[in-house]
């Protein structure tokens, strides 16, 4: 007996075995159940979603032998037959190859004949929008107004190119992309009844190759298995992909915080030799930059990240060496190599010059924060002085702004600082703070690194931002993160309630112009006012 693939051995023959379908699946069940069954329908959907499983398992529910019913019994002549593609009474006909007007009058002719055997003569279009426009018109009176024993099933994976003449005489249903924890599941089901010994990484990365698509990660586990038998290691699963292990990405991510690009080009070339993907690679790089963002904004979260706890480290580890602005201009610049890889001789030397990219962005200040130094009167580094600098390469790495040093909790003084206790006399408040939010949430810890001061007020804390850092203060000033400062504060000896954070005002200097009244600054602040204009202190 030939060998049959997954996509087709396992697929779904009840509407209760579509996976991730169940609004479309409902609905159909429901219909069936009541009567009010419309005379067309059109599928509409991404790929490898069940657009034409449903449409069978839909002809089979209106053709069984036992009665309409949205459960067939898949064991009278016309459920096999329709299962195999060989009823005279279910016709499935691909509009890729019969685009013609001349194809669609045979439809129009076969309508006005009763059916061979079964209660409903059936049409099922598969790309449908491959028809051409005469084709289309030609359509349209029959598939308004049909028979009583014809239904039409359209099916596209394209729905914009369909006219709205069609559209509007069809009962639409939208397949929506898989989620990923569906696609794993199926495919552990899949392994777990073919006899397939696979770990929990390797579903994860078919089911993230797939991207959305159940056929595609049936087929990608075919080819693993023509490859490796039932037997699968993380490794092969890797090649078969054209996919790198996460500590791949993790190390090119190291690089660029440590703006280290010799160790770019060498993960690179380790890559190029590996025969990697570059739309996997993107795909993949992507997804790591939004786990390190989830990670920033929400801690560690189990739902919203979906990795193991082996991952963690990594997270707390890189998350700590970037900035959420650094993050999304990463990701902008990635999303839109990804885009263009198929127009590149050399895929994988494009991504490599957007990783160098990647440094130089690290890291780069936001157009509003210098603007605010201009409105402190900052001299920003003018062409002469950037040339006779020495490479960015070469430059040492500026150390974080240290906290004002702080007197740890004690005896109340009335100039309102804290007297240390006995036996903490080299302990400090500001050390101690900062120490505890690194340990409870990593991502506040860099942007309470560029308050201007930590200092203790009134058996309270004060936490002052320089007027450049709006940014962070108002991550800081949320409300999720001020519960978490309060109790920090509330571990130190101090009183919760008396924690304030504040932001700087910008102080005009003496005898400098506002940079603001500069003609080319207001020529940009009117062509771009929702974003960068700026409130003008009084």
């Amino acid at each position: 007996m030939s060998y049959q693939v997954l996509a087709r051995k396992w697929r779904p023959a009840q509407f209760g075995a579509v996976a991730g379908q169940q609004a479309v699946t409902r609905t159909l069940e429901n219909a069936l159940r009541s009567g009010r069954i419309a005379h067309a329908f059109l599928f509409t959907g991404v790929r490898g979603v069940g657009k034409t499983t449903t449409a069978r398992i839909l002809a089979k529910a209106l053709n069984c032998h036992q009665g309409i019913n949205p459960e067939p019994c898949d064991e009278c002549v016309s459920c096999l037959e329709i299962a195999q593609s060989a009823s005279l009474d279910v016709q499935e006909i691909d509009a890729a190859s019969n685009t013609s007007v001349d194809d669609v009058r045979e439809i129009r002719a076969s309508v006005q004949y009763g059916t061979a055997r079964d209660r409903f003569k059936i049409f099922i279009i598969d790309e449908v929008h491959m028809l051409s426009r005469a084709a289309f018109n030609a359509l349209l009176k029959t598939l308004e107004e049909p028979p009583a024993h014809v239904k039409f099933i359209l099916a596209t994976t394209e729905l914009h190119k369909i006219p709205v003449t069609i559209t509007s005489r069809c009962q639409q249903y939208e397949f929506r992309p898989l989620p990923l924890a569906v696609i794993r599941e199926r495919l552990e089901h899949l392994c777990r009844e073919e006899g397939v010994e696979i770990s929990d990484y390797g579903i994860s990365v078919i089911a993230g190759v797939a991207r959305g698509s159940m056929r595609d990660a049936q087929s990608a586990l075919d080819r693993i298995l023509a490859l490796c038998g039932n037997q699968i290691d993380d490794e092969e699963v890797r090649a078969v992909l054209g996919v790198m292990d996460e500590t791949v990405l993790a190390e090119l991510v190291r690089a660029v915080a440590d703006q280290d690009r010799a160790r770019l080009v060498e993960q690179m070339r380790s890559l190029q030799e590996t025969g990697a993907d570059a739309a996997n690679f993107c795909a993949r790089f992507l997804q790591f930059l939004r786990n390190l963002m989830v990670f920033r904004v929400a801690g560690w979260n189990p739902r919203l990240l979906e990795l193991p706890d082996s991952e963690r480290p990594v997270l707390e580890e890189l998350g700590g060496r970037f900035s959420e602005l650094d993050l999304i201009r990463f990701y902008d610049l990635l999303a839109r190599v990804a885009t263009e890889l198929k127009a590149q001789a050399d895929p994988l030397l494009h991504v490599e010059m957007a990783l160098m990219k990647l440094v130089e962005l690290a890291g780069l200040p936001s157009l509003e924060s210098v603007l605010g130094q201009l409105r402190q009167g900052a001299t920003l580094p003018g062409p002469s002085e950037e040339t006779e600098a020495p490479p960015r390469q070469q430059r040492s790495k500026p150390a974080p702004p240290a906290p004002r040093p702080v007197p740890a909790p004690g005896p109340v003084a009335e100039t309102g600082q804290l007297e240390p206790p006995a036996g903490t006399a080299g302990d400090d408040v500001a050390s101690r703070f900062l120490e505890t939010i690194q340990r409870e949430r990593m991502s506040l810890y860099p942007l309470l690194q560029t308050a201007s001061r930590i200092e203790v007020r009134d058996k309270g804390l004060e936490i002052v931002f320089p007027a450049s850092e709006g940014f962070a203060f108002s991550i800081v000033s949320r409300g999720e993160n001020q519960d978490l400062l309060r109790q920090a504060v509330t571990g130190l000896g101090l009183e919760p309630d008396k924690l304030q954070v504040r932001l700087e005002a910008a102080a005009a200097t003496p005898g400098v112009e506002d940079p603001l009244q500069d003609e080319k600054v207001q020529v940009f602040l009117k062509e771009f006012p929702s974003k960068y204009t700026l409130d003008r202190e009084d």
